[in-house]
């Protein structure tokens, strides 16, 4: 027969002889593990007749081995070689024993078959104990992201929702989402195998395997099983703050083919970044990456295709509202004085403070202040202890300033607020930029008259007619007061 297959003898094989070549070359760790799991089936006309039991090695090896393999094969089989052909092997699959005078005349074996490993337990994660979804604060800033993160937990595995992309910058809640999501799971259903780690962690592990190929230490293969039990054979893979990852384009690549193997088996992926997917630069094969930092980072084109079609939801700042609601919460357990509670809770939220980190440690000193110094924590005490170090809060102020804030908040210009005009839009914000600059500076009526254009006559005027507007009407007083507190803060 002159079309014929050979299954030869592992010691001694054309595949064997390729193998070590292939060792050789090998500079992945990841790729180590999978080269072991190449089945040889042979060859036909030239054709080598290769295996794998899934796509995730099939694209691994066509990706990254492709020429070095063609190579070895050549060195081994000589002129005979054509090509090889891989594909994914079926179960119990039986194969068909001939000769081929291409290959070494030697005795035939029955394939050799590694026994499925038991599946290994759960892994023990490592979460806040706060955080739960019982405990994040909903607000407009992060409805969406908070509601999609609730139906992963419930339906891991959505395609409607898989992967799942959470963004925003630091603070805003991405890890109280993801640990969240972890945990919900968990009680659901105690067999099931969540990874949650950070970005680093992942990176960490990549490195090692990489640096104990290049050092030809004996534990490769350990690592290399150990990574691929942890992060290939789990059913839920939570993964946070994935930009860590720009500076490592190989373990960008080795994520990518990752995360389509885990979709592929229906199994559920979440990733947290500061930024959305459009935010970054995709870096093409073979393109260096550029020095230094640059606001718009590059990650691989491999990664990016996968990130881009995540369904992402995206943390904005914390609004007025949201802010109120985490500080009543997180005050609970601060004494403030009874009657002041609610003044004190709106006096810290006005600020529009970036990040609820920010808001937590703010909280946080204050407890400190009431445990150490024994502190009376009324209206007051709280103004004053949230004042810059060296500053009085009053000092800093001016009519400038003020009134920069005022026609901020009623939305209109402030050169209008020195003009003639006397229309309701204009004559209001410049009644309470007079008032707030004379309760609050110790800029005299007379300068103050100057900056708006006014005598000091009409500056009294303008305050009194304020100070009767403000007893008839709750609505003004409230935002004067807020004013007053976003000034004070």
């Amino acid at each position: 027969m002159t079309n014929s297959v050979a299954l030869l003898n592992s010691e001694s094989s054309v595949w064997q002889l390729t193998l070590d070549r292939l060792r050789e070359e090998c500079n992945d760790y990841f790729g180590l593990a999978i080269l072991d799991t190449v089945g040889f089936d042979g060859v036909f006309d030239g054709v080598v007749q290769l295996s794998v039991p899934d796509e995730l090695r099939e694209n691994w090896v066509k990706a990254h081995y492709a020429d070095i393999m063609r190579k070895a094969f050549s060195e081994v089989l000589g002129q005979s070689f054509v090509d090889f052909k891989i594909s994914i092997a079926a179960t119990e699959k039986s194969v068909q024993v001939m000769s081929t005078p291409a290959a070494p005349k030697l005795p035939p074996v029955r394939p050799v078959r590694v026994a499925a490993k038991k599946r290994a337990p759960r892994p023990k994660l490592s979460l806040y104990a706060g955080y739960t979804f019982e405990n994040f604060i909903e607000g407009d800033c992060n409805f969406t992201a908070c509601e999609a993160c609730k139906s992963v937990a419930e339906k891991p595995g959505d395609p409607a929702l898989n992967p799942l992309f959470v963004y925003g910058k630091s603070g805003l809640g991405k890890t109280h989402l993801l640990q969240s999501i972890a945990g919900q799971m968990i009680k659901s259903n105690s067999q099931i195998r969540v990874v949650y780690c950070h970005a680093y962690e992942f990176l960490r592990d990549a490195t090692a395997m990489s640096k104990a190929l290049k050092a030809k230490l004996g534990n490769v293969r350990e690592l290399a099983e150990a990574f691929q039990e942890k992060y290939e054979n789990c059913d839920v893979l939570l993964l946070d703050d994935v930009q860590l990852l720009e500076y490592g384009v190989s373990t960008q690549e080795r994520l990518a083919i990752l995360i389509k193997h885990l979709r592929s088996q229906g199994k559920q992926v979440v990733l947290s970044c500061d930024r959305h997917p459009s935010q970054f630069k995709p870096l093409h094969e073979g393109e260096a990456r550029p020095k230094g930092h640059s606001e718009i980072p590059s990650i691989s084109a491999k990664l990016l295709a996968p990130l881009e079609s995540c369904v992402a939801v995206g943390l904005d700042v914390p609004d007025l509202s949201t802010r109120m609601k985490l500080i009543q919460k997180k005050s609970m357990s601060i004494p403030f004085v009874d009657k002041d509670r609610e003044e004190i809770c709106r006096f810290l939220s006005l600020p529009p403070r970036e990040n609820f980190r920010v808001i937590e440690g703010m909280l946080n000193g204050l407890k400190a202040m009431n445990e150490f110094c024994e502190e009376n924590l009324d209206l007051g005490a709280v103004k004053r202890l949230v004042a810059a170090p060296g500053t009085s809060g009053v000092e800093e102020l001016s009519v400038k300033g003020i009134s920069e804030t005022v026609a901020m908040e009623f939305g209109c210009d402030l050169t209008a607020l020195a003009s003639k005009r006397q229309d309701a839009g204009v004559a209001l914000p410049r009644k309470v930029a007079m008032y707030l600059c004379r309760e609050m500076t110790n800029t005299s009526l007379v300068n103050i008259g100057e900056f708006f254009n006014r005598d000091y006559s009409s500056v009294i005027a303008a305050i009194r007619s304020l100070v009767k507007q403000m007893d008839k009407d709750e609505d003004l007083a409230r935002k004067v007061k807020d004013i007053r507190y976003l000034l004070e803060a």
